[in-house]
């Protein structure tokens, strides 16, 4: 861990046994720790080809940026990949052009938005440099075009799972944490988390009436936005929606903890795998569960179910994780990550067609098909409410939604000082962002 590996502040050589032994118990503390939190917290996580261990090799002197690279996090494949990377500049179109007939708009209380965001972000953030980077991220910018039509009372319960999930998030792969450079704590941390969530729902039937109090009070303040989401849906959804939520939290905490073990490791999977992975990790799908609480609507178990309804989900989901992921590639590289579309794609796509031009092409392509997709399911879930007329206002409303969370992303992304597109912006739109 981060906190074990100080630099040795220099003594006098009369005491150089002590500092020995010194050395010798601060290991075996941190070997003792790891040991119990495997213990006390065993792997939730599917066993897989994603979690053999790695192979020792033979390693050669690393040149100068190689090194600059490993300070990062990087190794294995990761580091080979970023080596290739580093300094190209990746050009990408305007793609508001693709999203021209798509919906954007920003809620009435957008103002009241910052001032709650900023709050929320108070009480669980005590590191001074953390919180304003988190602050000027603008989220409440982000939460105001996701949900241009929600009432205040929704609006607080989406701002609150929204902080709680990106700082949630960056606690498991900002790269700066101890959680994020250490697959035992990160074990744990998504264990407990997983816990705690599916208590505050009231879906632990051994922890009914103790949907208030703390499991752990080592995760009570990553965990206390969460409190207001539970008390929320606890208010207003009923079991069968809360269910279909915490599956997908579920999905979304494993599939970050599959991402962080690539990340150790320095793995990069198959393009088809990675968005297997990445379909989870980027956090859309329980943000579409919870739109029915968001439009106060409640649609039947036939019409969530379906094939339709399932396939409109699912290329929300895939062309949110685009956009984020093409806008977020700069931060991350930088961050020690190169589990990213941009990258996965430019190792996968072989020797003789390897060039981020042709991944920029390819992402278009996928783009392209990910909303072909989405309007057959459109025209699909459509006819299937077409008997009912509230039935059908409601599913247009819920279609509605899933345009303006895509176009949400789309324009924060190129707004927000997290990922810095501005600089990388320009005139006609398009973008060179150099990696």
């Amino acid at each position: 861990m981060k906190s074990i590996h100080m630099k040795s502040i220099s003594k006098p050589k009369s005491k150089s046994k002590s500092k020995k032994r010194m050395a010798t118990i601060l290991h075996l503390v941190q070997r003792g720790r790891v040991k119990l939190l495997s213990t006390f917290f065993p792997c939730f996580l599917p066993k897989s080809k994603d979690y053999e261990p790695p192979q020792a090799a033979p390693r050669e002197k690393p040149s100068a940026p190689q090194q600059q690279q490993q300070q990062q996090g990087l190794c294995g494949e990761a580091l080979l990949l970023a080596s290739q990377l580093r300094g190209e500049i990746f050009h990408l179109p305007n793609l508001w052009k693709v999203f021209a007939e798509w919906p954007l708009a920003a809620n009435q209380h957008a103002k009241r938005l910052e001032s709650l965001v900023d709050t929320m972000l108070e009480r669980i953030i005590t590191n001074e440099r953390k919180l304003k980077a988190l602050k000027q991220a603008d989220f409440a910018r982000l939460i105001s075009l996701w949900y241009p039509d929600a009432e205040w009372p929704e609006l607080e319960m989406a701002t609150a799972y929204s902080v709680w999930i990106f700082v949630w998030d960056d606690e498991v792969d900002a790269g700066d944490t101890d959680v994020s450079n250490d697959e035992a704590l990160a074990r744990a941390y998504y264990q407990n988390s997983l816990s705690t969530v599916r208590r505050l729902l009231g879906l632990d039937p051994s922890k009914r009436g103790q949907e208030k109090e703390p499991e752990d009070r080592a995760l009570l303040t990553n965990m206390a936005l969460f409190s207001d989401v539970g008390y929320a849906m606890r208010s207003a959804t009923d079991i069968v929606q809360r269910e279909r939520f915490f599956r997908e939290m579920e999905n979304f905490m494993v599939q970050v903890g599959v991402e962080h073990g690539h990340r150790m490791r320095g793995t990069i999977p198959s393009l088809d795998k990675y968005m297997e992975i990445r379909s989870g990790s980027v956090g859309c799908a329980p943000q579409i569960a919870i739109t029915d609480y968001m439009l106060k609507i409640r649609l039947p178990e036939t019409i969530m179910e379906c094939a339709a309804m399932k396939a409109l989900w699912n290329e929300t989901v895939i062309i949110c994780l685009i956009l984020n992921d093409i806008y977020s590639v700069q931060k991350e590289i930088a961050q020690g990550s190169l589990f990213n579309i941009v990258p996965v794609m430019f190792k996968n796509c072989g020797r003789e067609k390897q060039s981020l031009d042709r991944v920029s092409y390819e992402i278009e392509v996928a783009l392209q098909e990910s909303m072909k997709r989405f309007e057959d399911a459109v025209i699909s879930l459509g006819e299937t409410a077409s008997t009912d007329e509230q039935l059908s206002k409601d599913v247009q409303s819920f279609i509605k939604w899933c345009r303006y969370f895509i176009t949400g992303v789309l324009q924060w992304s190129l707004e927000s000082r997290r990922y810095g597109m501005a600089k990388c912006r320009h005139e006609d739109g398009s973008l060179s962002i150099v990696l």
